[in-house]
C-alpha cells in the first residue's frame, strides 16, 4: 500500500508542477496581454510613436467649464444660423481666444518627453497656420474645427506630406472615378474627375497604385472641400447628433469609454462612416484633439 501512496503523491506533485508551469507559460502572459492591450496595440500600429500618445485618454473634456451660463442660448443660435453657407466670401472674426498656443506649449512641456518636443511644435505650427480656415468652415458648416484640424494634422503629417505640399490637399480627398473604369484594363487621367473646387488630379499610391487625389489652388479650397464632403449624406448625420459641448454614447468604445465628449464621438463616427480604413483612426484623432486642447477652438466660434 505504501508504494501506491508514494505513487499518488508523486502524481500530485507532478500535476502541481505542471499546473505551475502552465500558469507561467500561458496564464500570466495572457493576463499581461489583456492588461496592457492598448499599449501593445499602440506599439504594433505605430500609435505610440505619435507625439500625442502619453496616456491622456482619461482627460476627456467637453468644454463646459469655459462655456459660461449663456452657452445654451449661444449654441442654439449657432446651429440655427446657416447664413454663411450662401455668402460668396464669408469671413470670421474671433471674439474670444480660448486656445492660446503659449499655454498649450507650457502644458506639453510638463507632459511630453523631450524626444516629442520637436514634433509637438510642428503640430502647433499647423494649428496656428490653419485655425482661421477651420474656424471659418465650422461657422459655415457646423463641423467642429477641432475635428477638422486633427484630420488635417493626421492626414498630412502636420502639413509635410507630398499631397499637402504639392497638391494643397489636406484631407486625402480623391478625385471621382468613372464607374467601371478598371474593367477595360486601361487606366488614364480621363477616368478621374476632380471637384469644381479642385484644379487637377495627382496620382499617388493609397489603396491602389492608380489612385488620384484632388489638387487645389490653395489650402482654403481644400478646407472648403472637406466641409462639403462631410455635409454629404454619408457623414452629415453627425452634425446634429454630436453638437458642440455635449457628451454622447457611441457604439464603439474609445479608450474604454462609451460616454464621450462630442469631438470623440465625431472621431468615432468618421471611422464608422468609412472616412478612413486605419484601425485606430478615431483614437489618433481624439489624442490629437486632447493633447493640443483643440476643443477650445470650437468655443471661439460659438461664444
Amino acid at each position: 500500500m505504501q508504494p501506491q501512496t508514494d505513487s499518488n503523491s508523486g502524481c500530485l506533485q507532478a500535476f502541481g508542477r505542471g499546473s505551475f508551469i502552465a500558469l507561467l507559460v500561458v496564464a500570466i502572459p495572457c493576463y499581461l496581454v489583456l492588461r496592457f492591450r492598448n499599449e501593445i496595440e499602440a506599439r504594433l500600429t505605430g500609435l505610440s510613436e505619435m507625439p500625442v500618445f502619453q496616456q491622456l485618454s482619461n482627460d476627456f473634456k467637453s468644454g463646459a467649464e469655459i462655456a459660461g451660463t449663456t452657452f445654451a442660448a449661444e449654441l442654439r443660435a449657432f446651429y440655427a444660423d446657416s447664413s454663411l453657407n450662401i455668402l460668396p466670401n464669408p469671413s470670421f472674426h474671433r471674439k474670444n481666444n480660448y486656445w492660446q498656443r503659449s499655454q498649450v506649449e507650457a502644458d506639453l512641456r510638463a507632459k511630453l518627453g523631450r524626444k516629442f518636443q520637436s514634433n509637438a511644435l510642428r503640430y502647433l505650427d499647423y494649428v496656428t497656420q490653419y485655425r482661421d480656415l477651420a474656424e471659418l468652415e465650422m461657422q459655415r458648416s457646423k463641423i467642429p474645427a477641432s475635428v477638422t484640424l486633427a484630420q488635417g494634422i493626421l492626414e498630412t503629417n502636420a502639413g509635410q506630406s507630398v499631397l499637402a505640399t504639392q497638391g494643397n490637399n489636406h484631407f486625402g480627398i480623391k478625385c471621382r472615378a468613372r464607374p467601371g473604369f478598371r474593367k477595360d484594363g486601361i487606366i488614364n487621367d480621363q477616368d478621374f474627375t476632380p471637384h469644381s473646387l479642385a484644379i487637377d488630379c495627382m496620382q499617388m499610391h493609397d489603396d491602389y497604385a492608380w489612385d488620384r487625389f484632388e489638387v487645389y489652388p490653395t489650402a482654403k479650397e481644400s478646407f472648403r472641400r472637406h466641409s462639403l464632403l462631410l455635409q454629404d449624406q454619408r457623414y452629415r448625420w453627425m452634425l446634429h447628433s454630436y453638437e458642440i459641448g455635449g457628451v454622447y454614447d457611441v457604439k464603439k468604445d474609445i479608450f474604454g469609454h462609451k460616454h464621450v465628449p462630442y469631438y470623440a464621438a465625431w472621431c468615432v463616427g468618421l471611422k464608422q462612416s468609412g472616412y478612413a480604413t486605419a484601425r485606430f483612426y478615431a483614437e489618433k484623432l481624439t489624442l490629437i484633439i486632447e493633447t493640443y486642447q483643440l476643443w477650445k477652438i470650437d468655443y471661439e466660434v460659438i461664444i
